[in-house]
């Protein structure tokens, strides 16, 4: 093992399914995040930060890689593709660098060890299920904090990844009422579920809701467990401060994906690529780095290569498609890319090409075969793109495509034009037409059904 250094620990706090615009540091107006907003006060805040696959696998699996979906080939959630053994993940490339590598996490059991790369380089993985309707949180901290108080000697890399707020929402008192104002929503729950009522039905009931008729409620308890993970986060940041070595502490939380409610016509889940859905948390905190507000789009591509550059990690045999954020932070540009281009294809198949003002989502509609890819729901997709003017519409519910058609074909060959290059670089076809759905509508409803 290479001998211990004099870097600096690196803690990484993942917390699953959040939306940034639902915590006080990105403009909430409820007090759902009184730590995440203090840790936000000394860090670099990113506004437009963007998962380039979603939902947890895809966005994990680029976070720790630096490498867009597209190029390292886990496209979908619980697919049949595994990581190849040539990338070599965060944790592996820290341990070189002389760390010693701990996670408390679930990617590599969940789904019958369908993700069992998450588990590479690390010294301690702690693997749990997911449990909803329990602090499974305080849980994970009460394993983390166990294992720093004992810890000593190399630097440290600790992932945490807190599965709160993810559907179905269940936070335990008294975060279940925390933020609940009776019929404050802005639509009845009656209208989400006539959208598709097989479906609102069973994940509504999934939830085991005090109030199953009001939409406020729906929406407190998932505030509420934004409010029950927040705890542990301000339990993980006091600890790591009392034990004197914050001052040589590289801190980073973020979201793997958001969740819509109301966007794309979609209600409680995060599929889609809408900004609801793409735009994630992203905060650093960086010893002795001042604070600002970074308004230039990010990817999770960036991340790894932004670790790299502050510690050193050895050279990689291939290119990244993330590129390091250090000149942001040092004043020296404005931007590091274009653009963000985002992926799914677990419930649905969709790419996005994502600028500062422009978006254009396009439907993958069907496989390499020629069979279709459904919907969200189940249903024939349409084909056409959906173009977004973002600085006059960010909720995305004016399609411009029809009114714009010269701006639509200039996004749409710079989507293809990718496409083609990614084709070319990894020699394989396109995957999400090749790999196909892995959660259809069909074996979703199964599996609500199955825990009900």
């Amino acid at each position: 093992m290479p001998e211990p250094t004099n870097q600096p620990d690196i803690v990484v706090v993942a917390i699953d399914t959040l939306r940034p615009d639902h915590l006080g540091c990105y403009g909430y107006p409820k007090a759902t995040s009184p730590e995440i907003d203090a840790l936000a006060a000394e860090s670099i805040v990113f506004d437009r930060a963007f998962a380039a696959g979603i939902p947890t696998m895809p966005s994990f699996t680029t976070l720790f890689t630096g490498l867009h979906p597209y190029r390292h080939g886990i496209v979908a959630h619980l697919s049949k593709r595994r990581l190849a053994e040539r990338i070599l993940f965060l944790p592996q490339l820290l341990k070189q660098r002389g760390y010693i590598t701990a996670a408390c996490d679930n990617l590599a059991v969940q789904g019958n060890g369908r993700g069992s790369w998450f588990a590479r380089g690390y010294d301690y993985y702690s693997g749990f299920v997911y449990k909803p309707f329990a602090d499974q949180s305080k849980q994970l901290t009460d394993r983390a904090l166990s294992l720093i108080q004992e810890y000593s000697g190399n630097p440290l890399f600790l992932f945490m990844h807190y599965w709160e707020p993810h559907t179905p929402y269940g936070p335990q008192p008294p975060y279940d009422m925390l933020h609940y104002e009776p019929n404050s929503g802005p639509i009845d729950l009656a209208e989400v579920r006539s959208i598709y009522p097989e479906y609102y039905d069973a994940l509504l009931d999934d939830m085991k809701l005090r109030y199953p008729d009001d939409y406020a409620y729906v929406v407190a308890q998932y505030d509420g467990e934004i409010s029950q993970v927040d705890a542990q986060v301000g339990r993980l940041t006091r600890v790591l401060k009392a034990r004197g070595n914050w001052d040589n502490t590289i801190f980073l939380l973020l979201s793997d994906h958001g969740e819509c409610f109301g966007e794309g016509g979609f209600y409680f889940d995060h599929h889609g690529l809408y900004d609801a859905v793409t735009h994630i948390a992203l905060m650093l905190r960086l010893p002795g780095q001042q604070t600002r507000r970074v308004g230039a789009l990010v990817s999770t591509e960036d991340i790894l290569p932004t670790l790299s550059d502050l510690v050193g990690l050895p050279a990689l045999p291939y290119p990244l498609t993330g590129t390091s954020i250090m000149p942001l932070l040092n004043d020296t540009s404005e931007t590091i890319r274009p653009h963000v281009i985002s992926a799914e294809s677990t419930r649905q198949a969709s790419l996005a090409l994502r600028m500062l003002d422009w978006k254009v989502i396009l439907p993958i509609v069907d496989d390499t075969q020629g069979q279709p890819l459904p919907d969200f729901y189940g249903r024939q997709r349409s084909a056409d793109p959906l173009l977004f003017h973002l600085r006059s519409d960010p909720g995305e519910q004016r399609n411009l495509s029809d009114n714009l058609p010269d701006k639509l074909a200039e996004m749409l060959t710079i989507l293809a034009d990718w496409r083609t290059e990614m084709a070319r670089i990894t020699g394989e076809p396109d995957p999400i037409q090749s790999q196909g759905l892995t959660l259809p509508y069909s074996q979703f409803m199964e599996r609500v059904l199955a825990r009900r």
